[in-house]
């Protein structure tokens, strides 16, 4: 026996060291805790039935701008941002001379209210006469790019009734790339229009691009107190708007035609 106890000390003692060693390893493996599985992640479709959208709808506290007040806001700016440019190209058309200063004054007034006043006050010229402005469900501003396009409807109609004249009159032919342009242009006047006729039919008084960035029109407060300067000078334009009965708002229509 004694020899047979030696033989097996010496197989035991000839193992290799790595072999042992990865026992031990498939040892420790086998008493260790599993892993906790991680939950799946919730899918988008889960995530945007969790957090529901909160509904566009116009904030408290506000009025809507009336008819007078609407008409009023439309026909300023339009004087405001196209009569120049309208006055120098009627001018320009029946008199032979140099116009170069005349456009660039042209131009510099219709991006003044076209671009520059909706990017800095949120509002045009129109709108300070009116005391009306813009707001959205959270009852703050609309990116001024709204306002922007929106005064865009008046130029639309000029340049595709331009395009469509100069492609249909061209020489060798009707031009139909100048043409399609104008169409474009026109495609987009109308469909503002019968989506602010269908909205009104529902109630609405939203246009196209009112119901895009879902916005409303509203009178607005006096700003005075917070205004300066050449500020303080489009705020006052209100003063004589008021006087003339141009910053009421819808409740005001209703109560004079009720008292008609």
């Amino acid at each position: 026996m004694g020899l047979l106890e030696k033989a097996g000390k010496i197989k035991d003692d000839g193992k290799p060291k790595k072999a042992v060693a990865k026992a031990k390893k498939a040892t420790k493996a086998t008493k260790a805790d599993p892993k906790p599985v991680k939950a799946a992640k919730a899918s988008r479709k889960d995530k945007a039935k969790r957090v529901p959208k909160e509904a566009r709808v116009m904030p408290q506290g506000f009025k809507l701008a009336g008819k007078a007040s609407r008409f009023a806001r439309r026909l300023v700016d339009f004087i405001v941002t196209y009569g120049a440019f309208l006055g120098v190209l009627g001018a320009f058309s029946m008199i032979d001379s140099d116009f170069t200063y005349f456009w660039l004054a042209s131009f510099a007034l219709m991006l003044f209210n076209l671009v520059f006043l909706p990017f800095k006050t949120n509002r045009s010229v129109g709108m300070f006469l009116t005391r009306t402005r813009y707001v959205n469900s959270k009852g703050n501003h609309p990116v001024f790019i709204h306002q922007i396009l929106a005064s865009l409807t008046a130029l639309y109609v000029m340049l595709a009734i331009v395009f469509i004249g100069i492609g249909a009159g061209s020489t060798g032919g009707a031009n139909w790339t100048i043409i399609s342009i104008g169409i474009v242009l026109a495609l987009i006047v109308l469909s503002d229009y019968v989506v602010t006729k269908l909205r009104a039919a529902n109630g609405e008084t939203q246009s196209m691009y009112d119901a895009m960035f879902g916005c409303w029109f509203v009178v607005a407060d006096r700003g005075e107190a917070e205004s300066e300067g050449w500020m303080a000078r489009l705020e006052s334009l209100g003063d004589w708007g008021e006087k003339r009965g141009w910053s009421g708002s819808a409740a005001d229509d209703e109560d004079a035609e009720s008292n008609d």
